[in-house]
């Protein structure tokens, strides 16, 4: 079997890179064999069996080298009410020669919510979705009854038991034709290596039991369970009703979790529990802390910051009483219900509604390994999330990369990374921790970091020792006015020449540079060419106001790269409004199968623009004084109209050099369109109302005298 062709054309360059030293592992398969073991040569895994298309109506696990089934891993509570455990329902897709016992099968487990069918009404209109009555959590922890097994199945007769129709290619109700297990070719590159993969989208997700619980431990809990089932302390059935029990025969015990985003927020939930058989995490784009997705600083970033209701909703289709999704579950309404009421009331504060769903506290029973992956410019899933999922694995003392890349929302499949395929470094990654291959995969760099300037990569030693330096910053007058009101009718004023998807990504960062004199203050910082920032940037300021009598009023700063002579200049952009993203374009092909059949590899694309933003901060002007630790904000001081209170942005985590003839810029302004109060199409902002009916009044003096910028630098 051929070896893929890209890995052949660029031998150089893997020989040249530090995570291309590799080593077989000690009495390792001949790589020729063709037995239906696993197909091990240089430290990775070569494809071992032929990949069948799941999607294909003619599909069928008879013909097919890899099996595919369904399994209903069984909880330890009640959350529904029905009496009985909640079943989560897992999609397995394994080699036929492990499930022939030819081989044990390590485990990739994708826990993404989003796959198994989606309710996009409770994403727009959460309320909908409302029982107005309060909920009291305990009773989700109620007693409840398991089942008892009246016999067993093995994996290869629930294999020829399986229904493609029935089991993962149905169509999602009120979805417009989506098929369920819209995620489950994403990890196909894998597949075919001789990897398990089982998808699992959670307790009250479509097909599974219970309540979708946004981030709560008993979310956690219920995708805990499946890992618990792949190492044999778990019961899973092979169906809803009847108590066949089924064991993962196939699986060797060890597991990693992976995936984006949503999916990528929970193998660091399940991390923290110190579960047995997990053996590394994979997370993109993963939340470490829901407030710091939600809140910044002791003020809310979105437009609403009852989020976890709106996200819950939005993956509820487990819930409803009846197959079309008509039918409402009311103690389910109720939890949603009390949910926002408890956020809302937070108003950017920290609490224990957020304590639950803060994961970068509960670090002293992590006990696996952790290849951290987050976007430079996801302005989303923000990299403080990365930071923090960092210095939860310090504290527990356990293994971690970082791959810090130029993207946005988005995962690495199909790019080159330091010189190397990134499926073929999460192969090797995968095959070390999953089936002890020994290919030296642990000594690849503590951080890697993609250039702002070429896409070229970077290796550091290391992540938080930053050094700083104290920047010049330039300003005209003593004292700047900042003020709130006139923000809404600017904003409006844009859109009305600009189409919306343009507005909310290419013309982001040009908002924030014209803003006008008043609603924003604007300083030079000057900084020596081909500084390397990397880390938490520092704005202090002495601010006062008049505000006495509110809390939770959004202040913003931004640090952002011009050119001297004003000229545009070439940077990473997001161009896609959608799932903000940059554009690619392809540079090579390589053999075999990949993410939805694709074998592109691509690399990100530059565009020309006049001011890239770097960074950004935000934080409550009634709130002074709090630091980078979110559990600080809990309590807002009523302020003395007139003085003047030091406050200190910390900003996103960020990696940028900074050009020749280019200076940076520091923009501070009020609430920011972008983040408090607009969705990223700007459907939140109501065109047909009068702009003073939408428009805030709240200002602030900076005293310019006692600005400090610090800035983390790569020495």
């Amino acid at each position: 079997m051929k070896r893929n062709r890209i890995i052949r054309t660029l031998t150089a360059l893997l020989a040249a890179s530090i995570l291309t030293a590799c080593m077989v592992s000690a009495g390792a398969e001949d790589a020729t064999k063709d037995d239906g073991s696993l197909r091990i040569e240089e430290g990775t895994l070569l494809q071992m069996c032929e990949y069948s298309d799941p999607r294909d109506p003619g599909y069928g696990n008879e013909d097919s080298d890899i099996l595919r089934f369904c399994v209903y891993v069984e909880t330890d509570y009640d959350t529904d009410n029905d009496g009985m455990a909640d079943l989560v329902k897992a999609l397995v897709q394994v080699p036929r020669s492990a499930v022939e016992g030819k081989y044990k099968a390590g485990t990739i487990y994708d826990p993404t919510p989003y796959g198994v069918g989606t309710y996009e009404e409770a994403s727009t209109h959460p309320e909908k979705m409302f029982n107005e009555t309060p909920f009291d959590y305990s009773s989700l922890y109620r007693a409840c009854k398991k089942r008892t097994p009246v016999g067993e199945m093995s994996s290869m007769d629930c294999a020829q038991m399986a229904r493609p129709a029935r089991d993962w290619n149905y169509t999602v109700p009120r979805s417009g034709g989506e098929k369920g297990y819209s995620y489950m070719q994403v990890y196909d590159y894998y597949l075919v290596r001789g990897f398990a993969v089982v998808e699992a989208s959670g307790i009250g997700t479509y097909g599974s039991e219970g309540f979708e619980l946004c981030g709560t431990h008993l979310e956690r809990d219920s995708h805990k369970a499946v890992v618990e089932w792949l190492t044999g302390d778990r019961k899973a059935y092979t169906d809803k009703t009847g108590c066949v029990e089924i064991q993962a025969d196939w699986s060797n015990g060890k597991v990693a979790m992976a995936g984006c985003s949503y999916g990528g927020t929970l193998p660091f939930e399940v991390a923290t529990t110190g579960v047995k058989g997990l053996e590394t995490i994979i997370p993109s784009a993963g939340i470490a802390s829901w407030y710091d997705y939600t809140n910044s600083q002791g003020v809310p970033t979105i437009f609403d910051v009852s989020y976890a209701n709106a996200l819950a909703g939005f993956n509820c289709g487990g819930t409803f009483l009846d197959n079309n999704w008509t039918v409402k579950n009311r103690e389910y309404g109720s939890w949603l219900w009390q949910i926002a009421q408890d956020q809302l009331e937070t108003n950017g504060n920290y609490g224990p509604v957020w304590a639950e769903s803060d994961y970068s506290k509960d670090w002293e029973h992590i006990q696996c390994s952790a290849l951290i992956v987050q976007g430079l410019n996801d302005f989303n899933v923000t990299t403080k999330q990365a930071d923090l999922m960092v210095q939860a694995f310090e504290k527990a003392g356990k293994p971690w990369k970082l791959v810090l890349h130029q993207d946005g929302h988005n995962v690495l499949d199909n790019t080159m990374v330091n010189g190397e395929l990134w499926n073929e470094i999460l192969t090797r990654w995968l095959a070390y921790h999953l089936y002890g291959v020994e290919n030296r995969i642990q000594e690849m760099p503590a951080v890697l970091v993609q250039s702002n300037l070429d896409g070229s990569w970077k290796a550091l030693d290391h992540w938080r020792d930053f050094t700083y330096v104290d920047a010049p910053v330039s300003y005209e007058r003593e004292r700047n006015v900042v003020r709130s009101k006139g923000m809404a009718k600017y904003t409006r004023d844009l859109l009305a020449t600009t189409e919306p998807d343009a507005a909310s990504v290419e013309m982001q960062d040009i908002f924030y540079l014209n803003l006008d004199d008043g609603l924003a203050a604007k300083y030079e910082i000057d900084l020596p060419a081909g500084t390397d920032i990397c880390g938490v940037p520092e704005i202090h300021l002495r601010l006062s106001s008049e505000i006495q009598e509110y809390e939770g009023l959004m202040i913003t700063a931004i640090l952002a790269d011009t050119a001297d002579d004003g000229q545009p200049f070439e940077a990473y952009m997001l161009k896609d409004a959608t799932n903000r993203r940059l554009p690619v374009r392809t540079i090579a092909e390589y053999e075999g199968a990949s993410a939805w059949g694709s074998n592109e590899v691509v690399e990100y694309v530059q565009d020309m623009t006049e001011v890239k933003a770097i960074t950004y901060g935000w934080t409550d002007l009634t709130n002074p004084g709090g630091g980078y630790d979110s559990s600080e904000y809990t309590t807002t001081s009523l302020l003395t109209a007139g003085e003047f209170y030091d406050y200190t942005f910390y900003m996103l985590p960020t990696a940028y050099t900074v050009r020749p003839g280019h200076h940076l810029k520091l923009i501070l302004t009020t609430w920011d369109p972008y983040r408090a109060f607009l969705d990223e199409s700007f459907e939140k902002l109501d065109m047909n109302k009068d702009a003073e009916e939408i428009d805030y009044d709240y200002s602030y003096i900076v005293d310019n005298a006692g600005i400090r910028v610090r800035i983390p630098v790569v020495q």
